[in-house]
């Protein structure tokens, strides 16, 4: 959080210059500087964003006002389906109006017949978001359910907050906040360093060249990510939180920054955090809540990124998809956009997933491998971004925080 944002720019433009020109030469450069700096940077980050995000919420829920939650929760909810519903559609519409994966010799693609799994319903996938165990959700790095116990336990706060008992647990709750955010601190200081390792791994791996359709299909989906970002962001901003869309772009630059070095919406929330405080002027405890819901709850990003994944591979497979199955990869991403995994490649597995469930091969995930860590960096900031854009339509009423 103290480095800034130029710092962190630099760092991934030193370490893109070593993965460009001095890793191809010293392959040691790659696997040192990029997965030992860049990988163990994320880890350090990653290493405290569970106990920040559970306190963070526990504390959000407790500090609310009576008839607050309710309120919030509704307008999250809402908000989270619609923006979601929004960028799914947006990036549909551009897989099927620009084809990036028609015309494409299927003998190179990774072999694969399609599998159909055993139909799931509305109700289990609900369901599923629920854990069974709670240490076992946490070890596993389920932050949904984690989030669910905190909100549950945030409630119980707020119900018994008189009694001198829960007083001091709600004020040991708040202190591991406290020092869960100052040790981050102390990692953001390794922020332009840890950038240049991640950048010099993507640009060592990724190369100079690359297929066609997968160049077609980076550009399909950075040009839905920037109309949902450039459009669809500004005017909720206009006409629901009221407020300027360049301003709030100038002010949530850091979190974006962040988002987009790290790949990760889960260690770009310390960020995203402060810059919903200090920079936009939130009140606390909502934006807090909000935020660390969205951070696993509301990724626009990767639900679009999920559903244009899924038709490209089926072009490239000469999989026709009917109106059904298309209606189905809209409901599965919206869905997946709730339960994915906010940390890098955290959408691949669900990928996999959806193409099995609408007959597409899903061994031809392999062929997005190459290009996933840029598209993830890209649909992170979009993320985060979306995360703050809620956060500011929800407190729109709130008067500024001090």
């Amino acid at each position: 959080m103290r480095s800034s944002a130029s710092r962190i720019l630099l760092g991934m433009l030193l370490g893109g210059l070593l993965g460009g020109f001095v890793a191809p030469h010293a392959p040691w450069v790659s696997d040192v500087v990029g997965r030992l700096v860049g990988a163990g940077f994320v880890k350090l980050l990653l290493l405290w964003v569970l106990p920040l995000a559970a306190s963070a919420l526990v504390l959000g829920v407790a500090e609310l006002r009576v008839g607050a939650l309710s309120g919030t929760l509704r307008r999250l909810a809402a908000w989270t389906l619609i923006l979601t519903g929004c960028a799914v559609a947006i990036g549909i519409a551009a897989v099927r109006v620009f084809a990036p994966g028609a015309g494409v010799d299927r003998a190179a693609l990774p072999a694969g017949d399609a599998v159909r799994p055993p139909s799931v319903g509305v109700v289990d996938t609900l369901l599923g978001l629920v854990p069974d165990n709670l240490v076992a959700a946490a070890a596993r790095g389920e932050l949904l359910g984690v989030l669910l116990a905190a909100v549950l336990l945030g409630l119980a706060l707020r119900s018994r907050a008189e009694d001198p008992d829960v007083a001091v647990l709600r004020s040991a709750v708040a202190g591991l906040y406290q020092l869960c955010v100052r040790v981050l601190e102390g990692v953001m200081r390794l922020a332009p360093v840890g950038v240049a390792g991640l950048a010099c791994t993507l640009v060592a791996r990724a190369g100079l060249s690359g297929l066609v359709p997968l160049a077609r299909f980076v550009a399909v989906t950075v040009g839905a990510l920037a109309v949902q970002a450039l459009v669809v962001y500004p005017l909720v901003l206009v006409f629901a939180a009221r407020r300027d869309p360049r301003a709030f772009f100038a002010a949530v630059r850091p979190a974006m920054t962040m988002a987009f070095a790290t790949s990760s919406s889960a260690a770009t929330l310390p960020t995203a955090l402060e810059v919903a405080e200090r920079g936009l002027g939130l009140p606390s405890e909502r934006a807090r809540f909000v935020l660390t819901v969205g951070a696993t709850g509301n990724q626009n990003g990767t639900a679009l990124f999920e559903g244009v994944a899924v038709l490209f591979l089926a072009q490239l497979y000469g999989v026709e998809l009917d109106a059904a199955r298309q209606a189905a990869v809209v409901l599965f991403a919206v869905l997946a956009g709730v339960g994915t995994a906010g940390v890098p490649g955290g959408s691949l597995p669900v990928i996999a997933a959806m193409c099995a469930g609408v007959g597409v091969p899903p061994e031809g995930v392999g062929v997005l491998v190459g290009v996933d860590r840029f598209l993830d960096m890209c649909r992170t900031t979009l993320n985060v971004t979306g995360d703050l854009v809620v956060a500011a339509v929800v407190t729109a009423d709130d008067p500024p925080s001090a």
